[in-house]
C-alpha cells in the first residue's frame, strides 16, 4: 500500500496545529502502501505536523495487514497506532485520524492475543469518533468497523460484543454506500447471529444479484457462499 499519495507526494504542509483542511485530507489514499523513503519523510515531520503523523500512520497499514510473519505485522500495527494517537491529538476534528487509530488499534489486537481485549475499548471509542465526523468515510467504514467489533467481540462481562449493536451499524454503513458490498455481507453476518433468518435470506439474495462470479471479487463470493450455506442450515435447524 509505491507511495502514500495518489499522483505525486507532495511535501508535508505546515499550518495550525489541531486543525486539517479537506485538501490536505483527500492528497493520499486510505490504506495506501509507502516508499520506505516516504514513510520516514513523514515520520521525520510527524513530531511538528498532523498532517504528516496521520500519513505516517497511514503507511504502516499495509505492512500490518501484509506482513510475512506476526512480529512484523504487530510490530507495525503498534508504530502506526502510535502515529494516529500523535494525529488524533493534533487533529482532533480528522475523521480519518480516528478512523486510522481505531484500524490499526483493530490490527494490533489481531497480531496480540493476550492484550487483544484491553485494546477493545480504543478502537470502539475511535470509530464512533469517526462515524460522529464522517460517517461516510471508506463507504460508510467507521461504522462497518464497529458491527464488525460488536459482532467479533465476546459478549458482556468479558467484552462489548453485541449482535443487535452489529446489526444497528451495519445498516447504517449501508445508508452511506449500499452497494458496498462488505456492508451488505456484514450486515448479514449479524443478522444470522441475531437468528433472524429471514431478513438475512433477504439480503444475502440482494448480495448475490450483485455479485458476478466471473468478474467480481472471488473471495467476496466465495464468502457468500459461505453464508448462505450457514443460512440454509439455520433454516433446516428450526424444521
Amino acid at each position: 500500500m509505491g507511495a502514500c499519495a495518489q499522483g505525486p507526494d507532495p511535501r508535508p504542509q505546515k499550518g495550525t496545529k489541531g486543525m486539517v483542511s479537506h485538501t490536505d485530507q483527500a492528497k493520499f489514499r486510505l490504506f495506501a502502501a509507502c516508499t520506505p523513503k516516504a514513510l520516514e519523510r513523514w515520520e521525520t515531520a510527524a513530531q511538528e505536523d498532523g498532517v504528516s503523523a496521520l500519513r505516517a500512520a497511514n503507511c504502516h497499514v499495509f505492512p500490518a495487514l501484509h506482513g510475512t510473519d506476526r512480529e512484523t505485522r504487530l510490530a507495525h500495527a503498534r508504530k502506526g497506532r502510535k502515529l494516529a494517537e500523535l494525529a488524533v491529538s493534533r487533529l482532533p476534528k480528522s475523521a480519518r485520524a480516528h478512523y486510522l487509530l481505531a484500524y490499526l488499534t483493530g490490527l494490533e489486537a489481531e497480531n496480540d492475543s493476550l492484550h487483544g481485549l484491553q485494546l477493545v475499548p480504543v478502537i470502539e471509542r475511535e470509530a464512533l469518533a469517526a462515524a460522529g465526523l464522517n460517517p461516510g468515510l471508506d463507504h460508510g467504514g467507521p461504522d462497518r468497523m464497529l458491527g464488525e467489533l460488536y459482532l467479533q467481540a465476546p459478549a458482556f462481562p468479558l467484552s462489548i460484543g453485541d449482535s443487535a449493536k452489529s446489526v444497528a451499524h451495519f445498516r447504517r454503513a449501508l445508508d452511506q454506500d449500499p452497494d458496498f458490498i462488505d456492508n451488505r455481507l456484514g450486515l448479514v453476518e449479524a443478522l444470522l447471529a441475531e437468528e433472524k433468518g429471514s431478513e438475512a435470506c433477504h439480503e444475502l439474495n440482494r448480495v448475490m444479484r450483485r455479485l458476478n462470479p466471473g468478474t467480481g471479487p472471488l473471495e467476496k463470493w466465495r464468502m457468500t457462499l459461505d453464508l448462505l450455506g450457514r443460512l440454509c442450515r439455520e433454516i433446516d435447524g428450526r424444521r
